[in-house]
């Protein structure tokens, strides 16, 4: 298996492992997973050099809109979810900055949401390389 499919691979595995902590209703370490999982499948899989921060839907627009992957909708959903999920990344490890623990700041709601999102990235990934 090649390190890009390992990649690709290693995403879904995170994914996956989102169902567990949906059961144990750990929502914030869905949305931790989710975020890894994008980020796995987006900038190792398909070869972007990594930028300094988890922000990247900036640098997903400018990499992959230049080889017109994806339409322009789908670019700018790849863009907002991928920031989203980082926003959401430093509350979902270490909480908020007034002490509210990461287990309080998210619902089965946002969980369920990043999950979906993930899902549709990995699609889109998967869309982009057939």
């Amino acid at each position: 298996m090649s390190v890009t499919f390992a990649l690709l691979s290693d995403a879904v595995i995170i994914l996956d492992e989102t169902q567990i902590s949906l059961e144990l209703c750990h929502w914030y370490r869905v949305v931790r997973k989710c975020q890894d999982a994008t980020e796995l499948a987006i900038f190792r899989y398909l070869g972007i050099e990594y930028p300094k921060s988890h922000l990247l839907g900036r640098v997903i627009k400018r990499e992959l809109g230049e080889f017109r992957f994806l339409d322009i909708d789908e670019l700018n959903k790849m863009a907002f979810i991928t920031d989203s999920l980082t926003f959401d990344r430093e509350p979902s490890f270490y909480g908020s900055p007034n002490g509210t623990p990461a287990s309080e700041l998210f619902d089965e709601e946002d969980a369920r949401e990043a999950i979906e999102n993930t899902k549709w990235i990995l699609d889109a990934v998967k869309k982009i390389i057939e």
